[in-house]
């Protein structure tokens, strides 16, 4: 079976740019899908501006509406998981589900930063091969330092690549733009301006649901 990609977060709302690294990685690796989840209650953040349902639907109505988005699901599994919704549980769930698929964890390098931190984070990444995204300008030094704190511990197949002492590879998207947030699209609404890319099936629903108004 093909590899699945599991790309989890907020989705608070979804944007162009989620969109972007969901198409990236599922072309880039050659997946069968992306599953892009949407997390209720993240504990590495604080709590979401938009109830669930409402970011289920806005991540659904921008999958149905946008160019190029095929293989990409929207994913609503940590709502029937128990709380707090650690990434471990997520990946066991979706395992359970593809038991003969490869899973890959797309994270960013902020997360990458903080896993040894996470719940069950060796069990983890034990479990999963990882794709850790580049989205600002950390320098190869950094990186590496990042990636010396990992455990099981890693080591450098080639440029870009890493496999643990589990035998799981850690890949590295060295070059990815992020031109949106969810943060400036929030203040933006907020505000009341013209907020920069969001999908305008998304814009409408919000604008009809009276989402992130001040």
């Amino acid at each position: 079976m093909a590899g699945i990609g599991i790309y989890g977060g907020t989705f608070d709302p979804v944007h162009q740019t989620h969109l972007a690294l969901a198409r990236l990685v599922r072309d880039r690796f050659r997946l069968g899908e992306v599953l892009i989840v949407l997390a209720p209650e993240p504990p590495h953040k604080c709590g979401a501006f938009a109830p669930f349902a409402e970011r289920a639907a806005m991540l659904e109505l921008a999958l149905a509406s946008e160019p190029d988005c095929a293989r990409i699901r929207c994913s609503r599994i940590e709502a029937d998981l128990p709380r707090p919704s650690y990434t471990i549980h997520t990946v066991e769930a979706i395992m359970r589900r593809h038991a003969d698929a490869h899973c890959y964890l797309v994270i960013g390098l902020d997360s990458l930063a903080a896993l040894p931190e996470w719940h069950r984070a060796e069990e983890l990444m034990a479990l999963v091969d990882m794709i850790a995204v580049n989205r600002g300008a950390a320098l190869p030094g950094e990186i590496q330092g990042l990636v010396a704190r990992l455990r099981p511990a890693c080591r450098p197949l080639r440029e870009n690549l890493w496999i643990n002492t589990a035998g799981r590879a850690l890949h590295l998207v060295p070059d990815f733009h992020m031109p949106h947030s969810s943060t400036a699209i929030r203040a933006a609404l907020a505000a009341g301006a013209e907020p920069d890319g969001l999908p305008p099936a998304v814009l409408a629903h919000i604008r009809r649901r009276h989402l992130y108004s001040s």
